[in-house]
């Protein structure tokens, strides 16, 4: 029995991930894995949210250009598909010009870089995501009643 997933719409997706509608029409022009999820119809899982935030991070904390990238993010899209959300707490994401991957940040000291790749943390993408999903609300404790409780009688 497959688990059902939690979809999110184009909106919702944009606002949990903090990417703008321009981004996304940029995006899906270079990146076919959101090409082919067109219009208002279309619907993104939480790992594509967290591909949404890693490519705003290189777009537009890193200066890259989605045209130069797009390869590379389309197959980290597909990597993130095949994870768990779950699975991604300790991960990073590694894109190269033409490749990308997801390592555990153990895997990651032992790997051999033969090109020019950006490396971005999975973890503070995820707690971001998840405090934008899911909002600490702050507890109000009931304060105490300054008299017990009584039992009143209705009158006639």
């Amino acid at each position: 029995m497959a688990l059902a997933t939690i979809q999110f719409t184009q909106e919702q997706a944009r606002d949990i991930a903090e990417v703008s509608p321009g981004d996304v029409r940029a995006w899906r022009k270079a990146v076919p894995y959101l090409a082919d999820k067109p219009g208002k119809a279309a619907r993104f899982t939480f790992a594509d949210l967290v591909g949404l935030a890693i490519t705003s991070e290189l777009t537009n904390r890193f200066g890259a250009r989605i045209s130069d990238i797009g390869i590379s993010v389309d197959r980290l899209f597909r990597e993130l598909a095949d994870a768990r959300p779950a699975h991604l707490e300790g991960f990073i994401a590694l894109i190269g010009s033409a490749s990308a991957g997801l390592l555990t940040i153990g895997d990651f000291s032992a790997r051999q870089i033969s090109e020019p790749t950006l490396v971005v943390p999975c973890d503070p993408i995820v707690s971001r995501i998840g405090a934008r999903m899911m909002p600490s609300t702050p507890s109000s404790a009931q304060s105490a009643l300054p008299f017990p409780p009584q039992i009143l009688k209705a009158g006639r």
